[in-house]
């Protein structure tokens, strides 16, 4: 069963209960108040990393271009330098 959260706008506390999706809870659990809950949307925010943000949207594939090409060229100078059996 789902969980959902509701704060009642008598006694102005926060609580949580399972019930079915179709089920509306009236009654507050605290004070036994009718008619005064209000469902309490949750959300699960992700904080995005700070040092991602800096960032430009191709700033990952532009590095990984450059390092690409830095290894590119160290493996051509070891192949210059490399003697190969006939």
């Amino acid at each position: 069963m789902p969980r959902y959260t509701y704060r009642c706008e008598n006694c102005k506390e926060v609580f949580e209960i399972n019930h079915g999706m179709f089920f509306e809870q009236e009654v507050c659990v605290k004070c036994s108040a009718n008619d005064c809950l209000v469902k309490v949307p949750v959300f699960n925010i992700k904080k995005q990393d700070e040092t991602h943000s800096e960032k430009r949207v191709g700033a990952v594939v532009d590095e990984f271009i450059q390092d690409a090409k830095q290894d590119l060229k160290k493996q051509r100078k070891e192949l210059k330098t490399e003697i190969f059996d006939k």
